[in-house]
């Protein structure tokens, strides 16, 4: 009964099915992509920071460039031009860092208000679905006769289309949420890691003047 009931709903709303198999499809794509691309990006980003920033301690920064280019961390941009700026022109160190940090958090953004669009119009269409079978199973009431009874499982198949649509919403608004938290957490690991980049090469021209004044 159940297999017939969705069949006729495939069959009848084909044009709802469709867009929420569609919005279904587009959401595990982005859910994919983006736990691939945050997948202990914290972790990887803590060790990468310590290992900069020690060569940077110690005044090796071809070494620390090095390790800018050879990472695949998501901090290492904003690091490399960081260190490629120092060594130019110091002064514009701070600007470098924050305009290479806005779009490392762009990129990590990316696809979520798509995420979020889904969460919130998968219902809208589950409904949609819902409302115009709801009328057709009353116009064939109407030119059939009969009462309720006759008409309930268009009603049921009907509400599946609701039951599909809030399904994919759930999943969709729960992951962005999810996704949103992490990248929120990200974003300020990412800001007290490129002030310490920062401090710390303050430190090393501090160092520098300090040297260069004994002698």
């Amino acid at each position: 009964m159940f297999v017939e009931i969705i069949w006729r709903m495939v069959k009848d709303d084909i044009f709802v099915v469709i867009l929420l198999a569609l919005w279904s499809v587009v959401a595990l794509a982005i859910i994919c992509e983006r736990i691939y691309s945050l997948w202990n990006v914290q972790g990887k980003t803590e060790a990468f920071k310590e290992r900069v920033l020690a060569a940077i301690n110690r005044g090796e920064l071809a070494a620390a460039s090095a390790l800018c280019e050879a990472s695949t961390c998501p901090l290492a941009e904003v690091y490399e031009k960081a260190l490629n700026a120092y060594q130019q022109t110091p002064e514009t160190v701070g600007e470098v860092v924050a305009l290479r940090r806005a779009d490392v958090v762009q990129k990590f953004k990316r696809y979520l208000w798509l995420l979020g669009s889904v969460g919130a119009s998968a219902p809208f269409v589950g409904l949609f679905g819902t409302v115009i079978g709801i009328i057709t199973a009353f116009q064939k009431m109407g030119l059939e006769g009969g009462g309720l009874q006759a008409v309930s499982a268009g009603i049921a198949e009907a509400l599946i289309t609701t039951a599909f649509g809030l399904l994919v919403a759930i999943v969709a608004v729960w992951l962005f949420n999810f996704f949103t938290t992490r990248v929120e957490a990200f974003i300020v690991d990412m800001n007290d890691t490129s002030s310490e980049l920062i401090d710390h090469m303050l430190k090393l021209e501090r160092k520098g003047a300090k040297g260069g004044d004994a002698l």
